[in-house]
């Protein structure tokens, strides 16, 4: 069985690796997660580090050469040598800081590997799925008991709430409505017939806009209802 890691866990890797290149290029490519951060962010004071650190690089290909035609250069190439370990501990130490400005993140995305985090994720995406059957065949999504939590059901509609149909009581425990909002709610909805969007909640049984607005996730109004 091949083994996998999160999306967001490779992404990590993948930033560190690009912050170790001065590292495990041994300072010859030092320059490259500069450039490419200069490249990004496009700021004159980046592109400015990043040509430092090619300079650097390039002091430090000239003396290869040079090494390799006059082995005579003894005292030079000791101080090359000494720049050249230098380079590699500073550029990695700075790259490594410099990661987080480059390869800034949604925190959604970065913490999508918490179990808290991945559970209400999946949660979301299934209230869309429920939300969107319901819409498209709303006598089915009653078969389903979409929206009901009150009723004994298989399918997991991600925490919807038809608010035309639930108890009082759940719009209390499941929408953390208080008791008069719940009540006034069911007035509303017997006198009208039923809802059709939250913002007819918010209009018509007078709940408060900022609750509607952290609720609306959760809100299904099904369209076609059973005859009486």
């Amino acid at each position: 069985m091949a083994l996998s890691l999160p999306k967001s866990r490779l992404s990590r890797f993948g930033t560190v690796l690009w912050a170790l290149i001065p590292a495990w290029s041994f300072g010859l490519l030092a320059f490259v997660p500069f450039l490419h951060a200069a490249i990004k962010l496009r700021g004159a004071r980046m592109w400015a580090v990043a040509a430092f650190y090619f300079a650097l690089d390039f002091v430090i290909y000239v003396d290869i050469g040079l090494t390799d035609v006059n082995e005579s250069a003894d005292t030079a190439s000791g101080l090359v040598t000494a720049l050249w370990i230098a380079l590699i501990v500073v550029a990695t130490v700075h790259a490594l800081v410099l990661r987080r400005r480059v390869f800034a993140v949604d925190p959604a995305e970065a913490l999508e590997d918490e179990p808290a985090v991945a559970a209400a994720l999946a949660a979301r995406e299934r209230r869309e799925e429920a939300r969107a059957l319901a819409a498209q065949d709303p006598a089915l999504a009653r078969d389903l008991r979409i929206g009901r939590p009150d009723l004994p059901r298989e399918f997991d509609d991600g925490g919807l709430i038809d608010v035309n149909e639930v108890p009082e009581r759940v719009l209390v425990e499941r929408l953390g409505l208080s008791t008069a909002e719940a009540g006034r709610l069911v007035q509303t909805r017997e006198r009208l017939g039923g809802f059709s969007s939250a913002e007819e909640v918010h209009a018509f049984a007078e709940l408060p806009e900022t609750t509607v607005n952290e609720i609306e996730d959760r809100l299904l109004f099904l369209s076609e209802r059973p005859e009486s």
